[in-house]
């Protein structure tokens, strides 16, 4: 691996390294439950042409078959396919991903990318001006792909599945159907609501399924968006695939608040200029597809989520709220009024998608 990692710091400092030196391996936060995955930030000296010259990068790797599972595996191996085809190295106008300076599949099955570290411009949890960018951004690359029919034979082809969840109905709807008096105290009419919702799931799919088709990056939530030098910049592209119009924006507005990427506060009041910024800039490369369309796959990519109600359920009977993961000490008085906001958003979206002509408001 010494080799491989010389030639990718040649080629992020642009010139023949002879020798590193001063090596420093700096491990990162990066989703702890998916174990033989690391993130690292790795900085030091090259000797490059006779010059010494400091450089840093990240270096992702995920273990070979012997040890990841096979979640994991896919995920490492798409991502790894995305960097090697190309496909990330001119996404869309707006959109960028982090250069790639070198990859590397060992003998064990593992692999390495070597990554240009991208640093976020704005502020943490995302504020309204880079959610509406990225909104933006997001449009303007649906838009470009809807003409190119992405096909790819690894692409992620299971993010309806990933969402609705339909291996935790049965036990989703036990805890709605418990009607416990916490729950019923704080959300009273959402708890039928919900069990409709999960009852409604594959009329979602249905809807889903017969929209315009893109290119989606599927996990576009504020952990993975930087704003950098006046570009949307997203990392962590292990779910790229095919996708409706919308289902993009969903993921930036709903997933970033639950994960704790966004506050409600700052993210539920320009959610429709969100939407309408993300619709104008993809009927700027695909007329065709009408700002009704975009807010159906929205609605229906929101609906899939059913598991945030019955995740608040639950806590609520356990007299833990349940968490979010980005604000690890936020207070739970506060984390669950938030994610009760959201809910609201989850049922208003599920509704409109049914019913396209009623607005019945969060």
């Amino acid at each position: 691996m010494h080799e491989a990692l010389r030639e990718a710091v040649g080629e992020a400092v642009g010139g023949r390294v002879t020798e590193l030196t001063d090596l420093q391996r700096t491990p990162l936060d990066y989703d702890a439950f998916l174990a033989h995955r690391t993130v690292s930030r790795l900085r030091g000296y090259a000797i490059a042409d006779g010059i010494r010259v400091p450089w840093t990068m990240i270096e992702k790797r995920t273990e070979g078959p012997g040890l990841a599972s096979p979640y994991l595996l896919d995920n490492g191996s798409r991502e790894f396919a995305a960097y090697g085809s190309g496909l990330l190295d001119d996404v869309a106008p707006g959109i960028g991903a982090p250069k790639l300076y070198g990859a590397l599949q060992d003998e064990t099955g593992g692999r390495t990318l070597w990554l240009e570290e991208i640093h976020h411009d704005g502020a943490r949890p995302l504020d309204a001006e880079s959610i509406l960018a990225a909104a933006r951004d997001l449009g303007g690359m649906a838009g470009r792909w809807l003409v190119r029919e992405p096909a790819e034979p690894w692409y992620f082809t299971g993010w309806i599945d990933r969402h609705s969840q339909p291996e935790a109905v049965e036990a989703g709807l036990a805890t709605l159907r418990r009607t416990h008096p916490d729950a019923v105290t704080r959300l009273g009419d959402r708890l039928a609501r919900t069990e409709q919702l999960i009852l409604d799931q594959s009329r979602y799919r249905t809807i889903l399924e017969s929209l315009p088709q893109t290119l989606c990056h599927h996990d576009a939530v504020g952990a993975n968006i930087f704003r950098s030098h006046g570009r949307t910049v997203l990392i962590d592209w292990e779910s790229v695939g095919a996708g409706p119009v919308g289902a993009d924006l969903a993921s930036l507005v709903f997933s970033s608040v639950r994960r704790g990427d966004a506050l409600a506060g700052v993210m539920l009041p320009v959610v429709e200029e969100a939407l309408v910024r993300y619709a104008a800039a993809l009927r700027v490369e695909a007329p065709s597809v009408t700002v009704e369309e975009v807010r159906l796959g929205f609605d229906a990519s929101v609906a899939l989520r059913w598991k945030l109600a019955v995740d608040v359920v639950a806590g609520l009977e356990k007299g833990q709220p349940p968490r979010r993961g980005s604000l690890p000490d936020e207070d739970p008085d506060v984390a669950l009024e938030e994610l009760i906001g959201l809910v609201d958003l989850l049922l208003a979206s599920a509704d409109r998608a049914l019913h396209p002509a009623r607005d019945p408001g969060p």
